[in-house]
């Protein structure tokens, strides 16, 4: 798993300013002085489960392409864990006032839902590798700004630990690069090219961000509309 290991640090070499860019992400901070009013936060659970739901599809499909594969065990993971997603999602909701029908019916932007579309292309089309690494670089970021949003969440605006258990999920995931490398070291030895598990984590990344700049400017839209 050598190989593996160093096209992961290169991988996270390279992608160090987005990176640092996600974990200074102004939304997350806005939420830690309060000044996320309650109409942008539902722009959060509005989009996710939308992004959750076509995720979900997007994680079976990779187990059916995959499921006959040494990266079965950990795609299966990250599918069960989508669909408890989904329950502490919706307990996020109710808190903000939102029924299933309001989830349902949430107009998602371009921008909140590229992540999801992002998923799904590759569910259909990259390698286990590619989607792997893409996973592997992805969730540390994406856990940390959930830690961050749940705290908030709870100090700022009265959560309770039951309401945040969607975002502290994902916040207290354990190190996934044990299962992940022997899966990238098979794909890199059936001859799938670095550049490919570089592009795909690159544009993980790039669409994680662009989600959480949906979320900043539905606090900016709020503001300028006179928020709740």
């Amino acid at each position: 798993m050598k190989q593996a290991a160093q096209v992961v640090k290169e991988i996270s070499e390279a992608l160090r300013e987005v990176d640092e860019q996600l974990r200074h992400h102004p939304y997350p901070a806005a939420l830690e002085r309060g000044e996320v009013t309650v109409e942008a936060l539902r722009a959060f659970p509005g989009t996710q489960y939308h992004v959750a739901t076509s995720d979900l599809r997007s994680m079976a499909m990779m187990v059916q392409r995959f499921g006959h594969t040494s990266a079965r065990g950990f795609l299966n993971g990250i599918l069960q864990g989508e669909f408890a997603a989904l329950d502490g999602l919706r307990v996020l909701a109710r808190r903000l006032g939102m029924t299933q029908e309001d989830l349902e019916r949430y107009e998602v932007t371009p921008e909140g839902f590229a992540y999801a579309t992002n998923m799904a292309w590759m569910a259909a089309n990259v390698s286990a590798a590619e989607f792997v690494v893409g996973i592997l670089v992805n969730f540390p970021a994406w856990g940390l700004t959930c830690g961050r949003m749940s705290q908030a969440l709870r100090t700022r605006y009265g959560f309770t630990e039951q309401e945040t258990v969607f975002l502290d999920a994902f916040a207290q995931l354990p190190p996934l690069e044990g299962a992940a490398l022997p899966i990238i070291q098979e794909g890199l030895d059936q001859g799938v090219e670095p550049r490919l598990l570089h592009r795909a984590a690159r544009f993980f990344q790039a669409y994680e961000k662009m989600f959480w700049d949906a979320m900043m400017e539905a606090t900016r839209h709020a503001r300028v509309g006179g928020g709740v």
